[in-house]
């Protein structure tokens, strides 16, 4: 529940607005109860025929007529007798009230009311229309209020969690997945969205309607209302059960929304592995669970939704029928006592039994919308749970509060004794001691698995060894901030990442404010410029698709070096970057990085002879132990 607090405490920076929305809701609440008791001065009216000037002049009256009756029995009472006599002193006290509401009633109806019968009731029924209009009005009003209030916490909350994500450090990110940072950033944020929504919206609006009818209806017979709300505890209780239940069900539907992003995101971006594998039927299938279960949950939170709106109007009617049976008792004998308890003063009238029962009637519309708002709000809750979960995702990777800066470019690079592993069993990396003095190349040969890869991961820092230390200058890279090392290091792995942009935007991605001869000239560094300005139909205004999979493997690589080279990295690393490429163009990139060398420091991890040609010095890696190979002859003839 804390996280939805969270973003409750979020909404406080649109108190203005959640304000003004109350105030609708207000509105709204005293239009929908004083528009159902705008009904009591016409029935009775039609049923004597009388106008609204003579129905209040009886009632001025009548108030008269009961003080005179309250003055006459306190005059009786004797002194010594303080108990009757307080009890018919607040009675006057009450009467004064009612004659003095009364008396500014009728001054106020004299002055704009006709006195004919038939025009006060059109009167008031236009100005029953009137009203509701005024209440549609307003309830517009607070729902476009409340919406711009949910939608900007929640787009604002959708924000925090892409920068979260854009940050999170590789452990992290890969305990939630894509799929899972999909779910929350689509399905839970909408789930979000409308809980806030009926919170801000429902919550608040429908209990004031219920507490407007209710006021009314006090105002008739707060003794009968007493009466009919006896079964209250047993309402609350029956929404306090099926909420429960619900709400099992909306954490669950979370969950199953994580795993159908999940199969459906795999599928569809191994598109061309499925059909290679004819797999579509195994992944139509998988797809087809998917929905199965999705399907499932959402079939139990319809059932027990829909039980519980029986079950909630059942015991609403039975509030009603209680009124109704004790008002009619009370109706039909003169009564003002049921058995020993007192129900009202006089014995009530017909048009107050029918404007009270209109009242609670009125009360229950509300109530019944309540069951289900409680249903979105929990919703909501649990959407909140997921989100705020992400945002304050605790990382792995901690920066230093006061990091350490190097002046200038680096000039050596060195691991002390570095050790790592995923699980403490399963040791990857095993006391590896190496000193890169800057502008030297090296190479790092090694069979799959045997570490090559996390190392170059660790010197990225997309993880921090369990032991020992990567150093620039001597400064423990956990020193330095992580976008300081990351912009003096540029990696081109062998799976290419391109976005869904031009293939200029691509090359100029990580050097935006490059000039259009900078990328030109990088992409003929990377001997990228021949395909790009030849084979592709707009050229360097060509969109490389998702992924980049309107290029083939080699021109993907060749783009993703030139956008490594445009960025002058201090270091670049070369993980398998040419395994796609032809043994033509790898020699040409040969020569460009040859011409290269001394300007930066060069790793490189390949079996391709062509650039372990390149290297100063060749080490190999075999079960996480780094050890200095000689160059194979053949590389460097």
């Amino acid at each position: 529940m804390k996280p939805f607090w969270n973003a409750i405490r979020d909404s406080l920076h649109h108190t203005p607005a959640l304000i003004l929305a109350t105030v609708c809701s207000l509105g709204i609440a005293f239009l929908w109860g004083s528009n159902i008791g705008a009904l009591y001065p016409v029935v009775e009216m039609t049923l004597n025929g009388e106008s609204i000037q003579t129905w209040l002049e009886k009632g001025v009256d009548a108030s008269k007529a009961e003080l005179s009756r309250i003055d006459s029995e306190i005059a009786q009472v004797r002194a010594d007798d303080e108990a009757t006599l307080a009890i018919l002193e607040r009675h006057h006290r009450h009467e004064l009230w009612v004659l003095s509401w009364r008396e500014w009633t009728l001054r106020s109806a004299n002055a704009t009311l006709p006195r004919d019968a038939f025009s006060t009731i059109c009167a008031i029924m236009g100005l029953l229309m009137v009203t509701t209009m005024i209440k549609h009005l307003l309830m517009l009003s607070n729902d476009l209020i409340i919406g711009h209030v949910s939608t900007s916490i929640v787009r604002d909350l959708r924000m925090r969690v892409f920068d979260s994500v854009l940050k999170m450090d590789r452990t992290t990110y890969q305990g939630y997945g894509t799929s899972g940072f999909l779910a929350a950033i689509t399905s839970a944020a909408d789930s979000l969205t409308v809980g806030l929504v009926q919170l801000f919206g429902a919550a608040i609006r429908e209990p004031l309607r219920i507490a407007s009818c209710l006021i009314f209806a006090a105002l008739i017979n707060w003794r009968l209302l007493v009466l009919s709300l006896i079964l209250a505890p047993l309402l609350v209780g029956i929404v306090v059960f099926f909420n429960r239940r619900i709400r099992a069900i909306a954490s669950s539907i979370l969950n199953r929304n994580a795993g159908f992003h999940e199969v459906l995101l795999e599928a569809l971006s191994n598109i061309f592995t499925v059909q290679a594998f004819t797999m579509e039927a195994h992944e139509r299938d998988r797809f087809g669970q998917a929905t199965r279960d999705m399907r499932r949950v959402g079939m139990k939170m319809i059932f027990w939704n829909g039980v519980g709106k029986p079950f909630t109007e059942l015991v609403g009617v039975a509030m009603v029928a209680i009124t109704v049976c004790a008002g009619a008792y009370l109706v039909v004998n003169k009564q003002t006592h049921l058995g020993p308890i007192r129900i009202c003063d006089a014995p009530m009238s017909v048009p107050d039994l029918l404007i009270f029962f209109g009242l609670l009637i009125g009360a229950s519309d509300p109530l019944r919308k309540l069951s289900g708002v409680s249903v979105l709000i929990y919703q909501g809750v649990v959407a909140a749970n997921m989100l705020y979960g992400i945002v304050n995702a605790k990382p792995v990777l901690t920066e230093a509060q006061q990091p350490k800066a190097i002046a200038g470019r680096h000039h050596s690079l060195s691991l002390r004794n570095v050790r790592f592993h995923y699980h403490p069993s399963q040791p990857i990396l095993s006391d590896v001691n190496l000193d890169i003095p800057f502008g030297k190349t090296i190479a790092i040969l090694g069979a799959n698995g045997s570490g090559k890869s996390t190392l170059i991961h660790l010197l990225c820092r997309y993880y921090d060894p369990a032991a020992g230390s990567l150093e620039l200058d001597g400064i423990d890279l956990r020193d330095l901030a992580l976008a300081d090392i990351r912009q003096r290091i540029t990696l081109v792995s062998q799976n290419t990442e391109l976005f869904n942009r031009s293939v200029y935007e691509n090359i100029c991605y990580g050097k935006p404010e490059a000039t259009r001869e900078e990328i030109e000239h990088a992409a003929k560094l990377a001997h990228a410029h021949d395909f790009i300005t030849n084979a592709l139909s707009d050229g360097y205004e060509t969109i490389v698709g998702q992924s980049g999979q309107k290029l083939s493997g080699g021109q993907r690589q060749r783009v993703a070096l030139a956008r490594a080279i445009l960025r002058k990295p201090e270091i670049l690393i070369l993980d398998e970057s040419t395994s796609q490429i032809d043994m033509a163009s790898e020699l040409q990139i040969r020569e460009t990085l040859q011409a290269m060398k001394g300007q930066m420091t060069i790793l490189i991890i390949t079996h391709r002879e062509a650039l372990i040609a390149l290297a100063d010095d060749v080490y190999t890696m075999n079960s996480g132990v780094l050890s200095l190979s000689e160059i194979p002859r053949s590389a460097a003839a």
